[in-house]
């Protein structure tokens, strides 16, 4: 079974968990100073998203031109963020694995944005829909410094695809515009997106989402 297969396996609703750490200082200290980098850590580093890992919008305007272009707008980042920036930031390095897993070429633009390339728009259009298949269908586990714990499900982005970027943006407004009229998402708010804190017990956590859905908890 290729990764692609793997890919549509889990799309078919495979639940799985994911688990982040959040210590911003531990962030920091392991970040390399200038003076001890390589040259080639220094073009990665400008190239490279510090939240998601993906490469960053640099990297995209530098890849030059391409074909077929989609961007894609993650949901409720706002209103995430008001449970703290970790849970935040683990989102979108969800959304990030998501998107590699469905094997898009993606990078991180800004905030709640991500770009991707293709040269065929259908085909870019199957493996996004299946990267919003797998951000639904985690269960992403966020342990905080305080040494609490939090739990989102359901997360979702909405996207558009283009020949230009223009073109993506515009298409993603009418997405959004659609999905706002079903109830599906919606301004500053969390729609179909669960967010629950536990404390840390070093236990296993049997989350109030799918039964196959079940994150590991360590002391």
């Amino acid at each position: 079974m290729n990764r692609w297969e793997r890919t549509a396996k889990l799309a078919g609703c495979e639940y799985r968990a994911v688990t982040w750490t959040s210590n911003r200082r531990f962030d920091l200290k392991r970040r390399r100073r200038v003076a001890d980098m390589s040259l080639e850590e220094m073009r990665l580093a400008l190239l490279t998203s510090e939240v998601t890992g993906l490469p960053n919008r640099r990297a995209f305007d530098e890849a030059g031109p391409c074909p077929v272009i989609a961007l894609c707008d993650l949901d409720g980042l706002k209103a995430l963020n008001k449970h703290g920036y970790a849970v935040g930031d683990a989102i979108l390095r969800a959304n990030a694995r998501a998107l590699l897993d469905a094997e898009v070429e993606a990078y991180h633009d800004k905030g709640d944005e991500f770009l991707c390339r293709a040269s065929d728009p259908d085909d870019l259009r199957v493996r996004l829909e299946c990267a919003r298949t797998i951000l639904r269908h985690l269960s992403i586990q966020v342990h905080l410094a305080s040494g609490g714990i939090r739990r989102i499900y359901g997360a979702d982005f909405s996207y558009g695809i283009g020949p230009t970027l223009v073109d993506a943006e515009s298409q993603l407004r009418s997405q959004k515009k659609e999905r706002e009229a079903r109830g599906e998402v919606a301004r500053g708010q969390l729609c179909g997106i669960s967010v629950s804190a536990e404390e840390l017990r070093g236990e296993v956590l049997n989350a109030d989402f799918p039964s196959r859905s079940v994150t590991f908890v360590t002391a």
